[in-house]
């Protein structure tokens, strides 16, 4: 498992090939209560993907600081797990058969990968979004619509997962480009967007943020709050 060095983040993606196979393969590297909570999912897929993200994440964290493999997650006021007593910031995120895990020892960080499934009501859901990102959406070509949708999605999620302030962020209180650009692509914040954080989200230009190539079919974005900071991409094994 790679290390992640200081002022980077590193992303590391996992593609769960034999899905069925990955609940047992993850014992070693989560906690009993992550597996009861595996457990009540209706579907052994999303099990599979819960366990992995988690058992990815203590992986990423024992290579860089030699925790204990079944360490036991905190959660935020917001739902987003933690490391108690390690500083460095992690975001899990899983769709389909893959899970990334983005992992960040000076910022906190987010991610967010989504399988890219037909969307035929694209155009009514821009309506959930920044006046502007809407603007933009729908002057593409309907070709062109659904895969910048979900460009534009995954981008606001990861940093939607970075503030770590769930839902209480608004998806129309901060924009995104929507264009093919990989990377900087966080556009603008409100001054209210979360109340006590405008300074820190006032700029763009104050983040990192980049799209993270992976298996076709998927679109995956990643966000941290520094600027200026190397991006490590691995796919684990």
């Amino acid at each position: 498992m790679p290390n992640a060095p200081e002022k980077s983040i590193l992303c590391v993606g996992l593609e769960l090939e034999n899905i069925a196979e990955w609940p047992s393969q993850c014992a070693a590297h989560t906690t009993p209560q992550e597996q009861q909570e595996a457990g009540r999912y209706a579907h052994m897929e999303d099990s599979a993907r819960h366990l992995a993200g988690r058992a990815l994440a203590r992986r990423l964290l024992r290579a860089a600081y030699g925790q204990d493999s079944a360490v036991v997650f905190a959660r935020s006021p917001y739902g987003k797990p933690f490391c108690p007593g390690v500083s460095a910031d992690f975001s899990i995120s899983h769709s389909g058969c893959m899970v990334w895990v983005a992992f960040c020892r000076c910022a906190r960080v987010g991610i967010d990968v989504e399988r890219m499934r037909p969307l035929p009501d694209a155009a009514e859901l821009t309506s959930q979004l920044h006046p502007q990102e809407q603007k933009d959406l729908l002057s593409l070509p309907p070709a062109e619509l659904q895969r910048a949708f979900y460009r534009c999605w995954t981008r606001k999620e990861a940093v939607i997962k970075a503030v770590g302030m769930g839902l209480s962020m608004p998806l129309q209180s901060f924009s995104v480009h929507t264009g093919p650009q990989e990377s900087g692509w966080i556009a603008s914040f409100t001054a209210n967007a979360v109340q006590g954080t405008a300074a820190m989200l006032e700029d763009g230009g104050l983040w990192t943020s980049r799209d993270i190539r992976t298996t076709d079919g998927y679109q995956c974005s990643m966000a941290a709050q520094s600027p200026c900071l190397d991006v490590v991409v691995r796919l684990a094994c």
